[in-house]
């Protein structure tokens, strides 16, 4: 294991964990991810992230709501679905992991399976 990977694994709790796993093992999520990253002041609601990213709007309105209750994303209507909006607004204790996943992995399936091996191993 690479040292970058030891040292981020090292730095997660018991909360951060399972968040990082839900994050790095959903495809729809990592793109998201990736995409409010790169473009972090963007707000779209599911349908429009949806376009963006190639997936069903369904299955980006049920992940989009995730990452909302995990810290990453806030959702800021009270609409339902897929007229919901969000934005990139990481709590404080999600915007450093964000940051490392995101500069760690890229575009890196092997590195992002290395990395969750490492989780789940920890």
């Amino acid at each position: 294991m690479n040292r970058k990977i030891a040292k981020f694994v090292k730095s997660l709790n018991e909360k951060t964990k399972p968040i990082v796993l839900e994050i790095l093992e959903s495809p729809t999520k990592w793109n998201l991810i990736q995409f409010y990253k790169a473009n972090p002041f963007s707000i779209h609601t599911p349908r429009g992230l949806a376009n963006i990213i190639g997936r069903k709007p369904s299955a980006v309105s049920k992940e989009v709501e995730c990452l909302a209750r995990a810290g990453v994303l806030k959702k800021i209507s009270d609409n339902e679905d897929l007229s919901a909006i969000y934005s990139y607004d990481p709590e404080k204790v999600m915007v450093k992991i964000v940051d490392s996943l995101v500069g760690m992995c890229g575009e890196s399936r092997e590195t992002i399976q290395e990395l969750i091996e490492a989780i789940k191993k920890s």
